[in-house]
């Protein structure tokens, strides 16, 4: 017997439409930036009506800040996936799996791409820039949580505070995803190793 396909809500159908407009302009911020990207192609490419954007975003910048912030989620979500996932007696394999994902991101054009329009376009646009602070400040929330587990899961004594620490952390990858690779430089992960390795801690006894 065929059943037949339930009926989606109009939440749900505003949920998928909101969803495919993040990610064509995922693709399509980073392939040519957000200027380059305009409404009509951005609309025409993930097959809805500039109404249905409307209905779900209020500019392009509202949904460039939308896609960061769901990057980050995603990243933040996965790395708290990789400190769970570790052996609770080895914080060596912490770091280091830590510090993997970190070197990987900064080496994806793609992530070091849409972080650049980011900034470039804040610098630009000095209201973008307050509303782009705002995202970065919940991101860091987000990224301060994931290290505090980190100490409590393994005990230790960090050098600065944690807010510092994530803060720290993150200018360093993004410095790392902008400058691109230098010809006998050290290699990202052992930078964020070392990093982490200062300013962690050590376990309290």
């Amino acid at each position: 017997m065929t059943q037949t396909a339930r009926r989606l809500t109009r939440h749900e159908q505003q949920a998928q439409t909101r969803l495919r407009l993040i990610e064509t302009a995922d693709r399509m911020f980073a392939e040519g930036g957000i200027k380059a990207a305009s409404l009509r192609s951005l609309c025409e490419r993930a097959g809805f009506s500039q109404g249905a954007f409307y209905s779900n975003f209020a500019s392009k910048e509202d949904l460039l800040l939308c896609v960061l912030e769901r990057h980050i989620q995603q990243e933040v979500a996965f790395m708290q996936g990789l400190v769970s996932g570790s052996d609770r007696e080895d914080l060596d394999d912490a770091l280091d799996r830590l510090a993997n994902r970190l070197a990987k991101i900064a080496r994806d054009p793609h992530w070091s791409l849409l972080s650049a329009e980011l900034q470039l376009h804040a610098r630009r646009d000095p209201d973008f820039a307050a509303r782009g602070d705002k995202v970065k400040a919940a991101s860091l929330n987000e990224f301060t949580a994931l290290l505090e587990d980190l100490i409590k899961r393994y005990n230790l004594n960090p050098a600065i505070t944690t807010p510092d620490l994530a803060r720290g952390l993150y200018a360093l990858w993004s410095g790392l995803a902008l400058q691109g690779s230098t010809r006998g430089e050290l290699p990202r992960d052992q930078v964020f190793l070392s990093f982490l390795r200062n300013m962690i801690g050590s376990p309290r006894t």
